[in-house]
């Protein structure tokens, strides 16, 4: 498989870059795609799908080895694992929301620049949606319809999420002080 992602780019940096990613990540996207999915073959399919979507926006991750460019590797693994369960619910009893995946050990990371521990702690316990977005805004620089893109929903929505985290950010943060 790292053959065919290599070969759809033409930049040697990009090649490398891509090689380097891979070796740092494949293991945990497939983990987290199987720890939604419960199949091998989906589970793979959502990690090369997440390559895809990856690629596409290679320009976005400046270090490899960093918790911004895990958590944004994570969330697109997590998001595409989940539209292909949706896509193939019909297979499985078993029901999986996105409360489910809130406190996934895969998707926050302790970032050295995060200095503010209740910070983190507010952003940890916020609905995942709202806590994707703020950080693959704030901490990626991604833009509101780049977001849109990668999670698969309309601009609006981003923003919307975007603005509901900022706010329970603010109440959280003003009853800790109070």
């Amino acid at each position: 498989m790292l053959m065919v992602l290599v070969s759809s780019v033409d930049s040697p940096d990009d090649k490398r870059k891509i090689e380097v990613l891979y070796d740092m990540y494949n293991n945990l996207m497939y983990t987290v795609a199987f720890n939604i999915l419960n199949h091998n073959q989906d589970a793979e399919d959502a990690v090369i799908e997440a390559w895809e979507k990856i690629i596409k926006n290679l320009d976005k991750i400046n270090e490899n080895d960093c918790p911004k460019t895990k958590s944004f590797i994570v969330i697109i693994t997590e998001r595409t694992a989940i539209d292909i369960y949706r896509r193939n619910k019909r297979r499985s009893e078993r029901v999986v929301s996105l409360s489910d995946y809130e406190q996934s050990p895969y998707f926050i990371t302790r970032d050295k620049d995060v200095d503010n521990l209740e910070l983190y702690d507010v952003i940890k316990r916020m609905p995942k949606i709202y806590s994707e977005a703020l950080l693959l805004y704030y901490v990626n620089g991604l833009t509101v319809s780049e977001i849109a893109d990668l999670l698969g929903v309309k601009s609006g929505a981003v923003e919307k999420r975007i603005s509901r985290g900022r706010n329970i950010l603010k109440k959280e943060m003003k009853q800790d002080e109070g």
